[in-house]
């Protein structure tokens, strides 16, 4: 019976690209690839944005378009950055049951799909349900690495997407209920486009956080993520990362309560009205976004335990930076 309810389900996976014709085709080709049929996904198709490349990817993505004209489909775009331009797929693409996003130079392992497929079926039923998954680091020629990245040390929660992003985009997959509710309005900041599916996830419906790897995350140039340092070195290097970033807290959280602040007259909202913890969570995040300007609010915002972020030294830094109104 359970298998019976899933099949003949569609698939849309979202991939931006950008100069990435070094590694392309070995992703494309682990999308296509994805053991989906058993989980009922026999309808897999991958709509693809270039944000305005210049060193052969479009000749790629031509040549898949035409070697799977059911399957591959892509589009030129003006050159508009990742966030606007993974919005711009959400806004363009066929509807769906799940929606997945991809990189230009990971590598997707045969699974990865049909894990996150029957999770949402057996959780994400008739809400906005968000899936991520742990990456598995690797170089560029697929060699596991030492992984900074660790597994959320707390459960992922609204108070955590408020000050940090514990989803990495290349794993998200989400339900067509969370799509649309984040299409209906895109925010005009925010720090992350995978940052803002997390929030509106945890606020609205449930994130799920799984720690197996299906999906190889390459490190190569500037996008290597380093290993664990000293601990004041790691706290100087942490304090200079938020320092660099600071008000990204406070204006996201204006920019969540802009959009979702009054539970717009929506029929995807309509039951929120009454939904004693989702507002909660927008009160909070009210509160955050005012705080900057009103020392007392900060005051008792430092106390809030459910305000947290993973890491105890970021955790520490961002309180520190709350009480100082630099958020």
């Amino acid at each position: 019976m359970e298998e019976a309810c899933i099949v003949m389900k569609k698939l849309q996976i979202l991939m931006s690209t950008y100069n990435g014709k070094a590694y392309l085709r070995e992703q494309l080709d682990s999308i296509l690839q994805q053991d989906c049929k058993q989980k009922g996904l026999a309808q897999l198709h991958l709509l693809i944005r270039d944000d305005g490349s210049r060193d052969g990817t479009q000749k790629i993505l031509q040549e898949y378009a035409v070697r799977y004209p059911q399957k591959v489909q892509w589009f030129q775009g003006e050159n508009c950055g990742v966030i606007q331009s993974f919005f711009e797929l959400m806004k363009k693409t066929q509807k769906a049951d799940y929606y997945a996003f991809s990189d230009q130079d990971d590598f997707w392992m045969p699974d990865k799909m049909g894990s996150a497929v029957q999770v949402i079926e057996k959780y994400g039923k008739n809400s906005p349900f968000l899936y991520c998954c742990r990456p598995k680091l690797v170089d560029a020629e697929l060699n596991a690495i030492p992984s900074a990245i660790k597994r959320p040390a707390m459960r992922p929660s609204f108070g955590n997407a408020l000050l940090e992003n514990i989803v990495t985009g290349c794993t998200a997959v989400m339900n067509e209920e969370l799509r649309a509710l984040i299409a209906f309005e895109f925010p005009r900041f925010t720090v992350m486009h995978d940052r803002w599916f997390y929030l509106t996830a945890s606020c609205f419906g449930r994130v799920y956080y799984d720690e197996t790897p299906h999906i190889c995350y390459r490190q190569h140039g500037g996008n290597v993520v380093g290993a664990n340092s000293g601990r004041w070195k790691e706290f100087c290097e942490r304090l200079r990362l938020f320092w660099g970033k600071r008000h990204d807290i406070s204006r996201q959280a204006e920019e969540f309560i802009r959009i979702f602040g009054t539970l717009p007259e929506r029929e995807d909202l309509k039951k929120c009205k009454g939904d004693v913890k989702v507002l909660s969570r927008l009160k909070l995040a009210g509160e955050l976004a005012e705080g900057r300007k009103d020392f007392s609010r900060r005051l008792r915002l430092v106390k809030r335990k459910k305000l947290f972020r993973q890491r105890r030294t970021d955790d520490f830094i961002f309180r520190m930076l709350l009480l100082m109104g630099i958020y």
